[in-house]
């Protein structure tokens, strides 16, 4: 069935006092929630701190435009027919606007680690086919881990995974590989991808990361054609075509809470905006400290805070080469360990300190979506360069005052660290491509001060609240709170973090606000947009600047910059 909702007529500045909803932070969690309440008819204003939209999923340009880089989209899970990416967009007459590409069916991501170089494949028979290839000494033990975390994740023995919950899904998935005797060379190439949520596998639960594998596994992972700014691009045109509004650079200070409901937010410089319902896709962390305030949380919610761990944050550096690496066959995504000592790293970065040799995982966009019109010019790559760091402002010697303003980034401490930890990411990546430093025509770090400023989360975490049992399935934030009024999106809740399932929890957030279930209507085929109203997508499209609200989706076809301009 379809069902295309009335949306409310566009909004003018005289008319924004009051708001049906608003949703602070337009990550792709809080732009997926505020495009299904506008295409249900809510008036819905979506207010961002910085200058673009899309939090992780954003770009930037570099070098006079030639070079574009993802912030966080490298690799996406369930983005097949139907898998919940293309679920969750359905429902927004999305699919065809944002298309996603297969990568490398044969082998998706490329683990090199001292000794093997392992791919991993879409499906648990060919994981498990190849595992035992790489270690045949260790068949019993590998079939036994495997068999484990497959029932654990994809549930195919329904009789047995209850079982293997209780015994193994809640205990460190380094304590199931202990006991599967796995070698420390083995236990690594399963773990090497771990970076994608950054948290130690000691303090891991086993059934955390066979889940992780699962989202791969069950059929490959994906790349948004285009890069990662159509998400944002995209979602935003929903809203302001069916009645919405985002704003960017709209700092909110305060979530306003008047007789125990949430009623409205306050931005930097005293702006109020009065609205029925609130929902935060901001650092939940900070939502509750900063935002709503320490006054209105309940006893057990200020324990929970005081007590709240999340991931650790990444260092990226972002790199620039001459020479078109799908000529050399390289791998569009890689994850290169120079030990084999996953959960020691872990724990160095743990206690504050960066070891010598950093894990770096490699995704090269230029290779992931060739048709890409800003990655870079033809003959060039661009390279983004993922590990993590120390999470202390200390370590950066960077005071937290200072961390809202750019005047650290001319610190000369600060600029050392930053160095020093470049040159240990070149050189794990030159294990892979030996030539990087030859071929480099541009470098820019980014450090966990950089995401912290940029998007407002605790510590610079990525992925939110760290993946303890304690935060995971019925202990996970749920997207309803005990403040009515208020909602919650984003990858600290009930739903899980990284892009599919903060969009697919976005929608889930919608649904609670309009007390339906969406995603049972979307299975069922509802289509909520009219996409008549959507605008016309034509060759000069650009994401970015359509993420630019209150500029043209499109622009004048621009020329490609020549080689050195």
């Amino acid at each position: 069935m379809t069902q295309t909702a009335t949306p409310a007529p566009p909004t003018s500045e005289a008319d924004d006092a009051t708001w049906d909803a608003v949703v602070v932070g337009a990550g792709p969690g809080g732009l997926t929630c505020a495009a299904y309440l506008a295409a249900n008819g809510r008036r819905v204003l979506v207010l961002e701190a910085n200058q673009v939209v899309g939090g992780s999923t954003q770009v930037f340009r570099r070098a006079g435009n030639k070079f574009e880089f993802d912030v966080g989209t490298h690799y996406v899970g369930e983005c097949g027919p139907g898998g919940r990416m293309q679920t969750a967009l359905s429902g927004l007459a999305l699919t065809d606007r944002i298309q996603w590409l297969r990568q490398r069916p044969e082998g998706h991501c490329q683990i090199m680690v001292p000794g093997t170089t392992f791919q991993t494949p879409t499906g648990w028979d060919t994981y498990l086919e190849r595992l035992v290839a790489a270690f045949p000494e260790e068949e019993a033990g590998l079939r036994r881990c495997v068999r484990i975390m497959r029932t654990i994740a994809a549930g195919e023995r329904p009789l047995a995974r209850p079982l293997a919950l209780l015994r193994w899904g809640l205990r460190p998935i380094t304590t199931l590989m202990a006991a599967c005797g796995l070698s420390a060379d083995a236990q690594a190439v399963i773990l090497a991808e771990n970076g994608d949520y950054t948290w130690p596998p000691h303090r891991t639960p086993t059934a955390m990361h066979a889940g992780f594998l699962h989202h791969y596994l069950q059929a490959g992972a994906y790349y948004p054609r285009g890069g990662g700014q159509v998400i944002g691009a995209h979602l935003t045109d929903v809203i302001q075509t069916h009645g919405g509004r985002v704003r960017t650079k709209a700092r909110v200070e305060e979530i306003l809470v008047e007789d125990g409901r949430a009623v409205g937010v306050r931005l930097r410089g005293g702006e109020e905006i009065r609205s029925e319902v609130v929902v935060s896709a901001a650092d939940f962390k900070r939502t509750w400290a900063d935002l709503v305030g320490d006054e209105h949380l309940t006893r057990r919610l200020r324990r929970r805070l005081a007590d709240l761990e999340m991931t650790l944050p990444m260092f990226a550096v972002y790199v620039a080469l001459d020479v078109d690496l799908r000529e050399r066959g390289t791998p569009p995504l890689a994850w290169v360990w120079p030990t084999n000592d996953v959960d020691g790293y872990y724990r160095e970065v743990a206690a504050g300190r960066c070891p010598e040799q950093m894990p770096v995982g490699i995704s090269c966009p230029t290779a992931k979506d060739p048709e890409g019109t800003h990655s870079a010019p033809p003959g060039y790559s661009t390279l983004e360069l993922v590990s993590w760091a120390p999470r202390d402002h200390a370590f950066w010697n960077v005071a937290t005052a200072e961390v809202d303003g750019a005047g650290y980034g001319r610190d000369e401490r600060y600029l050392q660290v930053k160095e020093e930890l470049t040159r240990r990411v070149l050189d794990t990546a030159e294990l892979m491509i030996p030539d990087i430093r030859e071929r480099m025509v541009f470098c820019e770090a980014s450090t966990p001060i950089t995401q912290e400023r940029f998007t407002l989360t605790t510590d610079g975490s990525c992925y939110g609240i760290a993946p303890l049992v304690r935060n995971l399935g019925p202990f996970r934030p749920r997207v309803t709170t005990h403040i009515p009024g208020l909602f919650l999106a984003g990858g600290s809740t009930e739903h899980m973090f990284g892009i599919n399932a903060t969009i697919w929890g976005g929608m889930g957030t919608a649904g609670a606000v309009l007390g339906r279930d969406l995603v049972r209507e979307v299975r069922d085929g509802a289509v909520f947009v009219d996409e008549a109203r959507l605008t016309p997508v034509t060759d000069d499209f650009d994401p970015l600047l359509a993420s630019r609200p209150g500029s043209p989706i499109r622009r004048p076809a621009r020329r490609r910059p020549r080689v050195g301009a």
